[in-house]
C-alpha cells in the first residue's frame, strides 16, 4: 500500500478527478460489464449520478489516494425499492497505474465498515467476472459468499465471460 493513502468522501474531490479516475478504470479493465460511456454520457450526467447517490439513505461513496488525487473509487448504492431498500450494489475500481498497491482492500474495508454502521443496509451485493482473481481473492477475504455464477453473463466481440453473484450480511 501506498504510504500518504487516505480514504474520502467523494465530495473531498473534484468532479473532474473523479470522472478521470473512473475514464481510466473503464478504460483499462477488462471486468467492466460495459464502458464508461454506457454508464455516463458525459461529466455532467456523472455528478449527477454521484449527487443521487450521495442522497440516498445507506448511500456510500468514497475513494483512496492521495489528498489531491483519487487512485480507487468505491460505491454502494441502495436499492430504491420498497422491499429492496436494506440490500445494496458495491461497484469498485482502481487506476490502472494503482493496481496491486492495496488500494482495493483499504476501500473495500472502509466501504463495509460503513455498511455495517448503516441504519438500512443488511446485504451488499457485487457481481464479478470469474476470470478476475485478484478481485475475487480480496472479496472472498472479506468473506463475500458466492450465491451463483452466471453463465455467459457477458459478452464482449470475441468471447463470452461468465459472472459471479456474492453477496455479503453487513448488519
Amino acid at each position: 500500500m501506498m504510504k500518504k493513502s487516505v480514504v474520502r468522501d467523494f465530495n473531498r474531490y473534484c468532479a473532474g478527478e473523479l470522472y478521470s479516475l473512473y475514464r481510466d478504470v473503464y478504460s483499462t479493465s477488462e471486468g467492466m460489464s460495459g464502458t464508461l460511456e454506457d454508464k455516463y454520457r458525459d461529466r455532467v450526467s456523472f455528478e449527477e449520478d454521484i449527487t443521487i447517490l450521495q442522497s440516498l439513505p445507506g448511500g456510500i461513496a468514497l475513494a483512496a489516494g492521495t489528498a489531491q488525487k483519487p487512485d480507487a473509487y468505491l460505491t454502494i448504492r441502495p436499492r430504491t425499492q420498497s422491499r429492496l431498500r436494506h440490500t445494496a450494489d458495491l461497484n469498485m475500481g482502481v487506476a490502472q497505474s494503482a493496481r496491486g498497491k492495496g488500494f482495493g482492500e483499504q476501500l473495500l474495508r472502509a466501504g463495509l465498515k460503513r455498511a455495517t454502521t448503516s441504519q438500512e443496509l443488511e446485504i451488499v451485493y457485487l457481481m464479478v467476472r470469474t476470470d478476475n482473481e485478484p478481485a475475487i481473492r480480496l472479496y472472498q477475504k472479506m468473506e463475500f459468499e458466492t450465491l451463483t455464477i452466471l453463465s455467459r453473463d457477458i459478452k464482449t466481440t470475441d468471447a463470452y465471460y461468465d459472472g459471479i453473484l456474492m453477496r455479503k450480511f453487513v448488519d
